[in-house]
């Protein structure tokens, strides 16, 4: 639930910051959820998962909770990254 309202808040983040440079706000809005969803999923298969599977077996059920939104927070970072080194950069229509 926590992944879906920060790639909600991040899609409209991107619409807003290319419709105000005067790019196409639409599709920077998709570009923003692809930024997003992409290393959230990779990371929560390549290593939450598996970190989590550890920290139940030692019955360490906060630290598997931690892990598990751990990949909210780097899709969220790289999202960032792409919004500065891409969207902010790219050439205006104004």
């Amino acid at each position: 639930m926590i992944g879906g309202i920060v790639a909600i808040l991040i899609a409209i983040w991107f619409y807003r910051s290319a419709e105000g440079r005067g790019l196409p706000a639409v599709q920077w809005a998709f570009a923003g959820l692809l930024a997003y969803y992409v290393p959230h999923f990779i990371w929560s298969l390549v290593v939450a998962k598996p970190l989590m599977a550890e920290f139940h077996a030692r019955s360490a059920v906060m630290m598997a909770g931690v892990i598990g939104h751990s990949s909210v927070v780097v899709g969220a970072l790289v999202a960032v990254a792409v919004r500065h080194y891409f969207l902010l950069r790219a050439p205006t229509n104004s």
